[in-house]
């Protein structure tokens, strides 16, 4: 018997029922089902918001690539991000898989990135003109140093009140999640950090102000791993640049982290994707 034809159709949030059998075949013992619903929750009470798309035979789903939209202001410009995530098909309907990745595509002016690839995944994108955006991440183990006029500040509504608008929309965007947003301060300088923890890692996906994040954060690290209970930090090599730092180490990633679109590497974080939303305490 010939199985169902699927098409390709706009997710929503009822979805979520459906496509969860699907995301517990991605081996993610780490995720409940209350995790993985932040899939389908319009946390940003986006207008027109959508989970991403689906693949629907009219019984049943039998595939979803989501997508995280967000709107900033890179290198001058306004620019539109899609962060993809949770590409995952049923095996009777793997040979329709590319049909979920083609409306995104589509959207010639937004920025892609994809930053958990699996290596199926990262092949496709790399053949689609997908750019490597970080083959490897800057793990810093805290060491005693001078702060002199470098000070970090953790307590929210003082972080709040020395951001700009920019990274306090960020800020408040992330109130509900399972997220450390600190700021590190050098006189009237100030570098906005987006923060998750895992494994007794602190993991840095936002950095407001790269060049003094730089200067700094040899400095920071320890009250840094102090503030957050852990033994190091982990942040990608793109926002420290070569910048060497005493007791520190290279963690390669699985498969490098992509992007497709017209900025910068170093003008792509985190902020918006999987990486944060997924991330629990």
């Amino acid at each position: 018997m010939d199985k169902p034809k699927a098409k390709v159709r706009e997710a929503i949030a009822e979805d979520f029922a459906q496509v969860y059998p699907l995301l517990r075949q991605l081996n993610s013992t780490r995720f409940t089902e209350a995790i993985w619903k932040r899939l389908f929750t319009n946390l940003w009470g986006q207008e027109n918001w959508s989970p991403g798309y689906v693949l629907d035979t009219g019984e049943k789903i039998v595939g979803f690539l989501g997508g995280f939209y967000s709107e900033e202001t890179i290198e001058g410009q306004r620019q539109v991000i899609c962060n993809l995530t949770a590409w995952v098909v049923d095996e009777d309907y793997r040979s329709s898989s590319m049909m979920l990745l083609m409306p995104f595509l589509r959207k010639k002016s937004v920025v892609l990135t994809s930053l958990t690839s699996s290596p199926e995944a990262y092949a496709v994108y790399k053949k689609l003109g997908f750019k490597d955006l970080d083959t490897s991440a800057r793990v810093i183990y805290p060491w005693p140093s001078f702060m002199g006029a470098v000070e970090l500040v953790t307590e929210p509504e003082k972080v709040r009140k020395l951001l700009n608008e920019q990274d306090r929309r960020c800020f408040d965007a992330h109130l509900s999640l399972d997220v450390w947003q600190y700021a590190i301060r050098k006189g009237n300088r100030v570098c906005y950090l987006l923060i998750t923890r895992r494994l007794n890692r602190a993991h840095i996906h936002r950095v407001g102000d790269i060049e003094l994040f730089r200067e700094t954060i040899g400095q920071a690290s320890r009250p840094l791993c102090k503030a957050m209970s852990v033994r190091g930090l982990q942040v990608d090599e793109r926002f420290l640049a070569g910048k060497k730092l005493l007791l520190s180490r290279s963690k390669q990633f699985s498969q490098p982290k992509q992007y497709k679109g017209s900025i910068s590497a170093g003008g792509v974080n985190a902020s918006y994707s999987e990486l944060v939303v997924l991330a629990t305490l």
